[in-house]
């Protein structure tokens, strides 16, 4: 009951609760149907004929659907792994979360558009794409390319396979093999604050008001949170992105930018304005390290080699020089890492962004696109605390490292992660080491890293360091991302002492595999080759 004394218009409890969520869902439907009619307007990309735009919602509001799974006999949405059917080539995304200054905390929804380029590899009528939370209103299939656009490819059914995270197309007609298609998607998702993963918001506080940014997280599976792909770390592939967003907000993803445009919107809605960033084109890569932020930070940025490198972080921390010390170290470690591997850089520019409240990894080492727990990058120059150092050393060191091993060489699949931590593990303490060369680094390993290992090998359940990809499905990929993966091969290279003969076989390594996947088979079996001829052993 209100206060005593109070009059004027009263509702019961029940009745008040019920138009109060009447009024919700009302503004929620009036949104959504602002926003899709201001996609509807929204300029398509890639390389479709102007009859293949996205409908408005009025025209088409979903795709062909027909029955639930669980009343399908089985089929080939029913493995873990995509059959080898089509081989992704290019992908053009768009994406446009809903996300303005002063918008209330919560869930948001996000809109996206998505023309992949495949080559058929074996004749098909049924196309699995990785999906998941996302919902459709347009599908289609065009081709064979490259003679034109092509024609329509009837899509007859378009359903999800939830269980194994599939988004189903069945064609009116089977795809040829050594042809070209285009797979034009529509479709939205949810942007929310407290998962960190796919895309996610992250509400922080700068210069004494409360803000909202919105950042990504793909790695293992995430990505078929955002776009619909074939998210598996072989199947790589070159992305164009654009990215719709409120004019105050900078957008950022793997590449540089080239072009800033804007987009007005003749909706209702609160916002008619926005601009459309499109960034350059990838160089082939894999799912999980594609990356987007869209914020208000404000950067520091110098240049190494030709290489422009920017920490985006809260304008506070910038102004009061946080970032200065991961800044400098960065450029340094960049050239250490190039030399080491005798393997320039492939990008022109590489962003560190530090997210404040981002919790549940450390960082993540997108292409391009590194993204940090803001406290692991910050360094006051008032502190005298030389550890702190050595930290920011560290995990700035694993990160770069990642850049290639596991951006440029990546596993095939993620029984074999190690190949891609285990490797950024060891070179973070090398890095490190030569950025602080005074720091106690090899006392550090012995009594974090060295004992810890040598307890987790003596439990009974202790695992090996790769395992079979059938074992792999059965699991959550999340259980990879262990102590196993990152510090035990770690711990055997640590103690390797020719040193030389090391660097030696992993610059042939890389120099190899580039932009393509290896197994642990791959490996041994390039550094025992290497490892004899270098001693002049014959085979």
């Amino acid at each position: 009951m209100g206060p005593q004394g109070t009059s004027g218009f009263y509702l019961g409890r029940k009745a008040a609760a019920l138009l109060a969520l009447l009024l919700a869902a009302l503004l929620l439907v009036l949104a959504v149907l602002g926003a899709l009619y201001g996609l509807c307007r929204l300029k398509e990309a890639g390389p479709v004929p102007p009859s293949a735009t996205a409908p408005c919602p009025e025209e088409k509001a979903e795709p062909p659907s027909s029955s639930p799974t669980s009343a399908r006999p089985p089929g080939l949405w029913d493995q873990f792994r995509l059959p080898r059917t089509l081989l992704p080539l290019d992908y053009q995304l768009q994406l446009w979360p809903q996300l303005w200054p002063g918008q209330p905390r919560g869930p948001s929804l996000f809109f996206g558009q998505v023309n992949l380029t495949v080559r058929c590899l074996q004749a098909t009528a049924t196309v699995l794409l990785h999906s998941a939370k996302l919902r459709y209103w347009r599908a289609a299939v065009w081709g064979p390319l490259p003679a034109g656009p092509g024609s329509a490819i009837p899509v007859a059914e378009l359903w999800l396979a939830e269980r194994t995270e599939y988004l189903v197309l069945e064609l009116g007609q089977s795809l040829n093999p050594g042809s070209r298609y285009v797979l034009q998607l529509s479709y939205q998702g949810v942007v929310e604050e407290a998962n960190f993963y796919g895309l996610f918001f992250v509400p922080y506080k700068d210069m004494g008001q409360s803000r909202l940014l919105v950042a990504s997280q793909m790695e293992p599976t995430f990505a078929r949170t955002v776009y619909p792909c074939f998210d598996e770390p072989a199947m790589k592939a070159t992305f164009n992105v654009k990215i719709v967003h409120h004019p105050k907000y900078v957008a950022l993803s793997n590449m540089p930018a080239i072009d800033v445009s804007e987009f007005k919107d003749a909706n209702t809605s609160k916002l008619s304005n926005w601009s459309i960033t499109t960034f350059n084109t990838t160089l082939k890569m894999s799912t999980y390290i594609t990356a987007f932020v869209i914020s208000e930070f404000d950067y520091i940025t110098s240049s190494v080699r030709g290489n422009e490198i920017r920490i985006w972080a809260r304008k506070e921390a910038i102004q009061n020089g946080f970032f200065d010390y991961a800044l400098n170290i960065t450029g340094q470690l960049f050239s250490f890492l190039e030399d080491l591997f005798n393997i320039s850089y492939p990008l022109s520019k590489t962003d560190l962004v530090a997210l404040p409240g981002f919790i549940g990894i450390g960082a993540m080492e997108n292409w391009g696109l590194m993204i940090f727990q803001e406290s692991t990058l910050m360094y006051s120059p008032s502190d005298k605390f030389s550890g702190k150092k050595a930290e920011i050393c560290q995990i700035v060191s694993h990160e770069l490292a990642h850049q290639w091993f596991g951006n440029l060489v990546t596993m095939n699949w993620w029984n074999d992660i190690w190949l891609n931590e285990g490797f950024a593990s060891y070179f973070e303490y090398i890095g490190a080491s030569y950025i602080e060369p005074t720091l106690t680094l090899n006392e550090f390993f012995y009594s974090h890293l060295l004992q810890s290992m040598l307890r987790e090998d003596t439990f009974i359940k202790s695992r090996s360091v790769s395992m079979s990809e059938e074992k792999v499905n059965e699991v959550s990929l999340l259980v990879l991302f262990d102590m196993v993966s990152y510090n035990k091969v770690k711990r055997a290279f640590y103690f390797y002492k020719e040193f030389y003969l090391f660097f030696f076989l992993f610059q042939s390594y890389l120099k190899t595999f580039p932009f393509s996947n290896t197994n642990q088979d791959n490996l041994w079996t390039h550094i025992q080759m290497r490892h004899f001829a270098a001693k002049g052993v014959k085979g």
